[in-house]
């Protein structure tokens, strides 16, 4: 008999750190079996097994800094495998079974300065998205100061990302501008700088750090990579290079880099001394390792909205996520272009575009407070109880029926506790509320947080549904992420913001993870499509009669936005 081939994720996320065991369903026939024969399956090659998962609840980022708990999470990520590795081999007792590969995926971007040997900085040394920081502001005001229009569109259209705090670009040069910093200790002793799941697998496999490089997916979420060539973009490099040698930039690959990953773990390190993962998990001895991909295309794959997606109706499916954060991206196919031929993509201003491989794009927006929001709002008004909170959503569902039927004002807010990137990348943006009286209460504020949050959203759907797409460019939003998942009230009031279906699908769960493990499925399944239709457990359908309110809504969102952006640090001052 053969024995059962057993995939594990790292899902290293912002709020938690997880590892998930999904099972490669009849890997001999599927290895044997004929691209058009993979082709054309409706079946995932892949099934979560049930039990066999670990988590660590953790605040990875420090909020506005964006300094990475790097040595917390590279801590968690180990102590989740020893857990799950634990289960399998309590578990599975009465057959064999082969860890046949190990997938990564990252909350993107995150970067992290390690020394000559690979080893990590410390959190000082460290970037990631959620960075807010007064220092990387004043950077990144002043390259746009310094900037030619022409220079920054370029910038824009070949990196499919706008100059912004959230990405590396300014967050470098921040770190490398020592006059007025404690950084230059550092400085001097950042080798390079890695991701988390490059550092993982550099201490995993054996390898030497140097020899393990960043996945197109993990690089283009830095803001530096030219999407179309998967290479360093070279007018961001120009820019860079005055402040740091070029060097300190990991090498680029796709998420699949067999020749130095196919391996599995060694006995021994690049160094010569004893690798202790040899005898800690003799599992991964012989599995094959893959680069991380970013959290948001894992998601897109997962929740099967990527160019993997059966297109068995006439609707293009949009990953609507809110977790943490909240963001709604579609896939499209492109190839890697190495004759820079740019003219046929151009990325609508508002939105990003990434890498989810060297075929694949992501196109799409994000909030750095979704589901955060709500957390901030609970904490604020003392509702941490779930008694208390399930009774508030109940009255703000009771205050939705009623305000979808009339036309007075409520409280507006701008979500931007964590600053703003899609739709506007307003450098130093803060949230905002307005409307208060004395009349308000806990409900009102956090139905404002929740209609907040589905504005914005919307406002990157429809820059998303503006994007040609062929057919009858119709379209139904697919729901991922607990927030969204667990809130039936959030799903419709999105659908009516929208005007869009919304529908949960039975195999969202734990979507990130999923959708890295079918990306890695995938590469061991003779590179294949695969088709996947919907099983939608539920759906909300638009109001058309909530129309009216939205419109009001999103009127008012914009006027209050355009009115305070011009006190936030770095945008008009």
């Amino acid at each position: 008999m053969e024995s059962r081939s057993i995939i594990l994720i790292v899902d290293a996320g912002s709020s938690s750190v997880r590892c998930i065991s999904y099972e490669l369903l009849d890997s001999r026939s599927c290895r044997s079996r004929s691209e058009e024969e993979v082709s054309t399956s409706s079946q995932p090659p892949i099934k979560a097994i049930e039990g066999m998962s670990y988590s660590v609840p953790m605040m990875s980022v420090s909020p506005n800094t964006g300094y990475i708990r790097i040595h917390e999470v590279l801590d968690a990520i180990d102590f989740c495998i020893d857990e799950v590795l634990r289960l399998l081999r309590q578990t599975i007792t009465d057959e064999s079974y082969n860890i046949t590969a190990l997938g990564f995926s990252t909350f993107v971007m995150n970067l992290v300065g390690v020394d000559e040997f690979g080893q990590p900085m410390g959190d000082k040394a460290t970037l990631s998205y959620a960075c807010n920081r007064a220092d990387v502001l004043d950077t990144c005001s002043r390259i746009d100061r310094t900037l030619s229009p022409d220079t920054k569109q370029s910038l824009y259209q070949k990196t499919g990302a706008p100059l912004h705090p959230a990405y590396a670009l300014p967050q470098l040069l921040a770190f490398y501008d020592t006059k007025d910093s404690d950084n230059a200790h550092l400085v001097e002793k950042v080798h390079q700088w890695k991701s988390i799941s490059s550092i993982c697998l550099s201490r995993w496999t054996g390898q030497s750090h140097t020899q393990i490089p960043i996945s197109y997916s993990e690089a283009s979420w830095t803001g530096l990579l030219n999407f179309r060539s998967c290479t360093w973009n070279d007018e961001a490099m120009s820019i860079l290079e005055k402040s740091c040698n070029l060097k300190v930039l990991p090498s680029l690959s796709d998420f699949d880099r067999g020749d130095i990953l196919a391996d599995g773990i060694s006995q021994h390190s690049h160094d010569g001394t004893n690798n202790s993962y040899w005898t800690r998990w003799p599992e991964l001895r012989q599995s094959r390792f893959f680069l991380g991909i970013g959290d948001g295309a894992a998601a897109n794959i997962g929740s099967k909205c990527g160019s993997l997606s059966s297109r068995d109706d006439s609707k293009r499916r949009i990953a609507v996520t809110i977790g943490t954060s909240a963001a709604a991206r579609l896939c499209l196919p492109l190839e890697i272009d190495t004759n820079h031929n740019y003219s046929d993509t151009v990325v609508p201003f508002g939105l990003f575009c990434y890498r989810v491989d060297k075929s694949t794009l992501l196109l799409g927006g994000a909030l750095t407070d979704g589901g955060s929001i709500i957390e901030w709002a609970r904490s604020l008004l003392n509702l941490q109880s779930t008694e208390y909170f399930t009774e508030c959503l109940e009255k703000v569902a009771t205050m939705y029926g009623d305000r979808c039927s009339s036309s007075s004002p409520g409280v507006t807010m701008a979500p931007f506790l964590s600053g703003e990137r899609s739709t506007g990348f307003r450098v130093g943006a803060n949230g905002c509320i307005s409307g208060i009286t004395r009349e308000t209460s806990s409900i009102d504020i956090v139905y404002a947080c929740l209609e907040s949050v589905v504005l914005r959203l919307c406002a990157v759907i429809k820059l998303l549904t503006g994007v040609s797409s062929g057919g009858d460019g119709e379209y139904i939003l697919v729901a991922s992420g607990n927030a969204l998942e667990n809130n039936h009230l959030w799903r419709q009031m999105l659908a009516d913001c929208c005007g869009i279906d919304i529908v949960v699908d039975s195999d969202a769960n734990e979507g990130t993870s999923r959708g890295v493990a079918l990306l890695v499925a995938n590469k061991l399944c003779n590179e294949c499509s695969l088709k996947e239709p919907l099983v939608v457990e539920n759906k909300s359908v638009p109001d058309l009669k909530a129309t009216n309110n939205w419109n009001k809504a999103s009127l008012a969102q914009e006027s209050l936005i355009e009115a305070v952006s011009s006190t936030w640090c770095g945008n008009g001052t």
